[in-house]
């Protein structure tokens, strides 16, 4: 029993430094938190197109992968499900309208390779 405690202890301290090294220099940047690198690894190993890693009296902050020029289409569609159409793009702000009211969706590249997107709470509302 002890030399599988053993084993098993020296296999979690292998797991988590190979995720410190995959994940940690996340950490380092502006936005880098706990939530984003747990986001991120989630993004990378499952099928999902988003995932959500914050969320505040304001807005709810979601990241995806960066995927070019298609990079947008996924909060695009995510908007959509929840009623809002489309308008415009002004720099990394997407605008959206649903009735008389307009949507602005903020974007911010993280590290080349993903998007940071915060969508005002009363868009699901």
């Amino acid at each position: 029993m002890k030399k599988f405690s053993l084993w098993l202890g020296a296999l979690l301290v292998i797991f988590f430094v190979l995720i410190a090294f995959r994940y940690g220099y996340l950490l380092t940047k502006d936005e880098g938190t706990i939530r984003l690198v747990a986001a991120i690894s989630i993004l990378d190993s499952t099928p999902r197109d988003y995932v959500k890693f914050d969320e505040t009296i304001f807005v709810i902050r979601y990241v995806s992968e960066n995927s070019g020029d298609s990079r947008y289409d996924i909060i695009k569609k995510v908007l959509s499900d929840l009623g809002w159409s489309y308008k415009t793009q002004e720099g990394a702000a997407l605008f959206f309208q649903k009735d008389k009211d307009i949507l602005v969706v903020e974007t911010k590249l993280f590290t080349g390779n993903y998007y940071l997107w915060d969508v005002p709470i009363e868009a699901s509302e």
